[in-house]
């Protein structure tokens, strides 16, 4: 006997999952919030634990999200940062191209180096266009040329044109853990990519020379705000292409962000890409428009994905209280889809721990709603978060088999 088909919703909350907090009375984040919503939708349906990619791995968003998007398994090691951040910045790359994820930087100059003060430059969210026009095309010589741009707040995605280039090159961006830490050297990581290197390390230069005197920087200094005054990179890529389970079972999916990575995944895996000026990857994002267009977008497709990336931004600023009531914003607005008649579910890219502002590589919180078989009983009530779901009715399981799981109760 065939299963109906149903719709659904998949909300990818960037970050989610976390570790208990001081300032939270040894509760995290989630646990804190007053969430009704998502106390309702956990003790009527399923909720368990999702591992993002498998135990013990940390994610990071383009790979713990393009699990939950279908991506197989086995080709999550192929899906590299750069390319994914070109597309979601409209870039098309030749296949020649090497994309890189960039961010504007407050850096010091110290001897022959730059130290890195804060990696994402005070979370610049103007005046990154105008600093990014100064780098939109730099010539590097030996014709390989650097083209810069900008995609939202602090973030932004260099793209390498020309002959004899190769990925495989190390990041010059130090990461937060250490911080303040000096600019990487762009190393090569096999032979034949010792040009890429090379040119990666001039534009890192060249991007500094242009940067510290820009009008930008100087209005910022006057306001007491931190200078956009480096660029520095990761996650170096050339173009690829991956199939995806849902494209292979035929669920049409549209994706509803405002975060540039997620968009360029959509794009890459495609799906149908949803975004607008007011779906933003910030905690300004409105969020009764991102579910306005998720209904929207559900009327022609099978699946819609609703990314949210504030969670993430308050965990890496170490502010677990500003997280909290984020949380409790998002569960105010998910009372439209708890009576949208379609199957909701929830899960996240990847635990970013509020105590030390970075990833790690435990568990994150998940739910699956069925209003057809989970909407007409009374259940008890949860209290929906880590410690609830450590002990749900739902096996801990990859994020992979949970996606699987949800398909096949649509019925595809």
């Amino acid at each position: 006997m065939s299963v109906p088909r149903q719709k659904c919703v998949l909300l990818i909350v960037d970050g989610l999952g976390d570790l208990p907090s001081t300032q939270l009375g040894g509760r995290t984040p989630l646990e804190a919030a007053e969430t009704p919503n998502l106390n309702q939708l956990a003790a009527a349906g399923s909720y368990g634990l999702l591992d993002p990619v498998v135990p013990g791995e940390i994610p990071n968003t383009h790979s713990g999200s393009g699990m939950l998007f279908g991506v197989f398994p086995d080709d999550i090691d192929r899906m590299t940062r750069g390319p994914v951040e070109a597309s979601g910045a409209g870039r098309e790359l030749r296949r020649d191209d090497i994309a890189l994820r960039a961010n504007f930087a407050t850096v010091e100059e110290q001897g022959d180096g730059l130290l890195v003060i804060d990696r994402r430059a005070g979370r610049i969210d103007s005046g990154t266009g105008e600093l990014a026009a100064t780098l939109a095309e730099v010539d590097l010589g030996d014709g390989v040329s650097g083209f810069l741009q900008s995609t939202d707040q602090h973030r932004c995605v260099l793209v390498l044109a020309g002959p004899g280039l190769d990925a495989a090159v190390s990041d010059t961006d130090p990461g937060d853990s250490g911080l303040p830490a000096m600019v990487q050297l762009c190393r090569p990581l096999q032979p034949g990519a010792e040009k890429t290197a090379g040119k990666i390390n001039r534009f890192v230069e060249e991007a500094h020379r242009r940067l510290a005197l820009h009008p930008v920087n100087a209005k910022r200094k006057k306001q007491g705000l931190l200078p956009a005054n480096a660029v520095i990179t990761r996650g170096a890529g050339a173009v690829f292409n991956l199939d995806n389970v849902l494209r292979k079972r035929g669920v049409s999916t549209a994706v509803v962000a405002g975060c540039n990575t997620v968009i360029g995944l959509a794009r890459i895996l495609g799906f149908e890409a949803v975004t607008d000026s007011r779906f933003t990857a910030d905690p300004g994002t409105d969020l009764n428009a991102k579910i306005k267009a998720v209904l929207d977008a559900l009327k022609n497709n099978d699946m819609v994905f609703l990314h949210v990336k504030a969670p993430d931004l308050f965990s890496h600023d170490r502010d677990p209280a500003a997280k909290r009531d984020f949380l409790e914003r998002l569960d105010e607005a998910l009372v439209i889809l708890k009576h949208a008649g379609v199957m909701v579910a929830l899960a996240a890219d990847h635990t970013t721990d509020s105590n030390s502002g970075a990833h790690t590589a435990d568990p994150v919180p998940a739910l699956l709603f069925d209003p057809w078989r989970n909407g007409h009983e009374e259940h008890t009530s949860i209290n929906f978060g880590e410690k609830a779901c450590r002990n749900g009715n739902m096996p801990r399981q990859s994020s992979h088999e949970f996606l699987l799981r949800l398909i096949d109760k649509m019925g595809f």
